[in-house]
């Protein structure tokens, strides 16, 4: 064999293995659509895949990065999660970003996204608080949000401007980052300076995604909405996916911030983004709408390894920059 035939015959083996890695996963989620429910023994196996997966040392946080643990309790429950500054950013008493996690809800955690977080605290010149909130199926809606929610209040009672602080999220994280806007008018607090979300599940129904299947086939990563649906219900099982803070698009958005959303315009998810920005722009709400072609689920993690992930975290801090320096009104 060649010398110059070797590397195109690792490139068809890397094909052929990411191939059959895919259809396996298209099968593993066909047959838990069919059953419509996860296991235990799969939510832990997700749970740690996850957790591996996004602290790789390509993905995982700069060794240099700041992260200081937070366990607070209030009259109201207790506030987890952590701050965590790229080096030289000491902003936690001006203003701030609030992260929330992905993983359907069932998984993630601060310490899987690390170095996405540390990543947003460097691009943007703002300590981050990564909130860490109840999951599924121990803890079902509205946990979540409840825990989200009491994080925000948390920050506004350390005497920070809510101007000054933006809410970002991703998937599942950035369904609990556009709900908190909502939830924090109802409970009569000030909503954030903005809201950002990447790739955000907005109906767990996921009624959005089938139609989204129904035009332009499967996503690749996620194999069908049947399996996602099976995840999200672990969340809402006991209420209906109706409920205007599961279905966001039925919420009261007349209250909203300016929102950016990022998403790929392949995924799965790209029906939500979709139809939320329609539903805020049709309240009258400032949404920023943008697509990525070719694209993965939640891309920006992989922001040292690729230019579009890098260029949409860049299009974030800009949104950031804008909205945090509006004057006061």
């Amino acid at each position: 064999m060649s010398p110059r035939a070797i590397p195109d015959l690792r490139r068809r083996l890397r094909r052929a293995g990411t191939q059959s890695t895919l259809r396996a996963l298209e099968l593993y989620s066909l047959a838990v659509a069919r059953r419509g429910r996860l296991l235990r023994s799969e939510v832990r196996a997700l749970r740690a895949m996850l957790e591996w997966q996004m602290t790789r040392p390509d993905l995982g946080v700069d060794p240099a990065t700041r992260i200081e643990a937070v366990r607070f309790r209030r009259a109201d429950g207790q506030v987890r999660g952590e701050w965590v500054e790229a080096p030289g950013v000491t902003t936690r008493d001006d203003s701030v970003i609030l992260y929330v996690h992905g993983g359907a809800f069932v998984a993630g955690s601060t310490r899987s996204h690390r170095g996405l977080v540390g990543e947003i605290s460097k691009r943007t010149g703002r300590s981050c608080f990564s909130v860490s909130y109840r999951l599924a199926p121990e803890h079902r809606f509205p946990a979540a949000a409840d825990d989200v929610l009491r994080a925000y209040s948390w920050l506004l009672a350390q005497d920070l401007d809510p101007r000054q602080i933006v809410v970002m999220g991703d998937s599942a994280g950035g369904h609990l980052a556009l709900g908190l806007g909502p939830r924090a008018s109802r409970a009569g607090l000030p909503v954030p300076a903005g809201i950002v979300a990447f790739s955000p599940v907005i109906d767990v129904s996921m009624e959005l995604c089938v139609a989204y299947e129904q035009a332009h086939g499967r996503d690749a990563l996620f194999a069908g909405a049947g399996a996602g649906r099976a995840a999200m219900s672990a969340y809402h099982r006991g209420t209906p996916p109706d409920h205007p803070e599961l279905a966001l698009t039925q919420d009261d958005l007349s209250t909203m911030p300016p929102v950016l959303i990022q998403a790929s315009e392949s995924e799965m998810l790209a029906g939500d983004a979709r139809a939320y920005a329609e539903a805020l722009e049709a309240a009258g709400g400032d949404v920023r709408l943008r697509f990525w072609p070719r694209q993965y689920h939640v891309f920006q993690v992989a922001h040292r390894l690729s230019r579009n992930a890098s260029e949409a975290l860049d299009d974030a801090a800009a949104f950031v920059h804008e909205v945090v320096q509006r004057p006061r009104v």
